[in-house]
């Protein structure tokens, strides 16, 4: 279930790049994708940090890497999105 889960998410980040070139240059977007992004990314490690049982550990990373891809697409510089093509 949890290979599962995360595959299917990661998916979805992966629609995300699929439509980025179509929607960069709205404002709202980048901004929203690299606020969100930011959050989860941030969230994610504060959980994962604090955790004491191996799977939330294991379960609270995946979110923040998950946060990070978000939020370096969002970014949308050359350098951000390199980062993001090797993350993935």
């Amino acid at each position: 279930a949890y290979l599962h889960s995360a595959t299917m998410v990661k998916a979805g980040i992966y629609l995300m790049a699929r439509l980025n070139p179509a929607f960069t240059e709205h404002a709202v977007w980048t901004f929203s994708l690299s606020l969100f992004g930011a959050i989860t990314m941030f969230v994610g490690a504060y959980l994962a940090y604090s955790a004491t049982n191996i799977k939330k550990v294991l379960a609270y990373s995946t979110v923040m890497a998950l946060g990070t891809l978000t939020m370096l697409l969002g970014i949308g510089t050359g350098y951000a999105l390199i980062a993001f093509a090797c993350f993935l």
